[in-house]
């Protein structure tokens, strides 16, 4: 049987697979599957587990780079922004020294208060940056992280602005007693706009001093020998950090008195006919040791020569009255002493403040009054830079309010001129 092409119809030879005249194929064939080698399916699944972790990686890069960050540190930071490095700091001292920690004396029947400072500088130039730092942020809050059972809890207050940069960008007011137990945390949290979050934390810590009170009834002090006899002997028998306190009775001291050695609170008091604890002669408090000390609810009346009361230590001069003296009030040596709720009458100079120092403290010169005074405040030498208060006092019939040769900053805002 002679066979022929399907395609073309050309005779082919026996057992032809495929026409020697249109060259087609005469037999089906079938595709057959290359042998893939086994090493091959494993390393194409690593490699795509390779590829796979790369782009996670290169993703994780990106999200990170650009989430929020967290910054956490005790007392000081560096932190920076949009190529600004600022180092931000917290303190409670006025001479704008950080501190990761502060330890404060307290009594244990006394009423405190403390300030948690923020500040911010420019790290290259130690300049304040606490402006161009606030753009930057969102808000910032505080809270104080303390023993659950204290039987007198720390009271913090919302920060605030001191509008005075030489108290930082904010302040918070820390209130407690000494009955309050510590350590407690002082915890800033400052939320950036950019998302990222500060938390800088301080720790206060309270150290309980004993109380040593004096009184009349139990000691001489009615005349100012006894006094002075009295002051001599608890300078050189009582140490640091024990508190003094000596309560005067309601008498007129003939002479002055001196507090040389170390710090004395006097506290004034006053009679059933409105007569007052009252010295003639002038007192000097200038101790060697001088722990804060306050001096109180006493007046000083002078006869036109010397100084009422000179205080070259650490003191709050509170409700005292100075009058008829060449200088009432005159804080020198190289300390820092306020006078608040005081009245000066009649003086050359109602009051003078002449420190060479560096250290300040409390600002607030509130509420006295200042009245027929030649001059009436003479700020000849003021520590530091802070901004002194005169808010609530009353400047009534000087000859010369305020003389300040120095321009040291002040704000009569508050202060009522007649």
């Amino acid at each position: 049987m002679n066979l022929r092409c399907p395609h073309c119809g050309t005779p082919l030879p026996a057992e032809a697979s495929f026409c020697p005249h249109c060259a087609q194929n005469l037999r089906t064939r079938h595709e057959v599957d290359t042998p893939v080698r086994r090493w091959l399916k494993p390393l194409k699944r690593t490699l795509l587990l390779l590829v796979l972790a790369v782009f996670g990686w290169a993703g994780w890069l990106v999200y990170d780079a650009l989430a929020p960050n967290v910054y956490e540190a005790w007392g000081e930071l560096t932190y920076s922004l949009n190529g600004n490095d600022y180092y931000l700091f917290l303190t409670c001292q006025t001479d704008a020294t950080p501190e990761a920690a502060h330890t404060m004396q307290v009594e244990e029947g006394g009423v405190y208060d403390r300030v948690s400072r923020l500040f911010v500088a420019h790290v290259d130039s130690g300049q304040d940056a606490g402006r161009a730092f606030f753009n930057q942020m969102d808000q910032f809050q505080t809270r104080v992280i303390q023993p659950p059972d204290s039987p007198s809890p720390v009271v913090c207050s919302l920060p605030i602005d001191p509008n005075d940069p030489y108290d930082g960008l904010a302040l918070t007011t820390l209130d407690f007693t000494g009955r309050s137990q510590g350590p407690v945390e002082v915890e800033w949290t400052i939320t950036m706009k950019n998302g990222d979050t500060i938390f800088l934390r301080q720790k206060i810590d309270f150290q309980r001093v004993d109380t040593a009170h004096y009184y009349p009834e139990d000691y001489p002090m009615d005349t100012i020998e006894d006094l002075q006899a009295l002051v001599d002997q608890i300078q050189a028998e009582v140490p640091l950090p024990t508190v003094v306190r000596i309560h005067l009775p309601p008498v007129t001291y003939e002479g002055g008195l001196t507090i040389d050695r170390r710090g004395i609170n006097l506290s004034g008091s006053t009679d059933g006919q409105g007569r007052r604890t009252t010295f003639l002669g002038p007192v000097v408090l200038a101790p060697e040791e001088d722990p804060l000390c306050d001096i109180e609810h006493i007046d000083f009346v002078g006869n036109s020569t010397g100084t009422g009361l000179t205080v070259a230590a650490q003191y709050r001069v509170l409700d005292c009255s100075f009058t008829g003296w060449e200088i009432g009030l005159l804080v020198g040596g190289e300390a820092w002493a306020n006078p608040k709720d005081c009245l000066f009458t009649d003086n050359d100079i109602g009051f003078r403040f002449d420190s060479g120092g560096t250290y300040c403290n409390y600002t607030d010169f509130t509420n006295n009054t200042f009245r027929n005074n030649t001059v009436a405040v003479d700020l000849l030498r003021v520590p530091g830079l802070r901004t002194i208060d005169f808010k609530f006092c009353l400047f009534d019939s000087n000859v010369a309010t305020i003389l300040n040769p120095n321009n040291h900053a002040i704000d009569t805002g508050g202060a009522t001129f007649t």
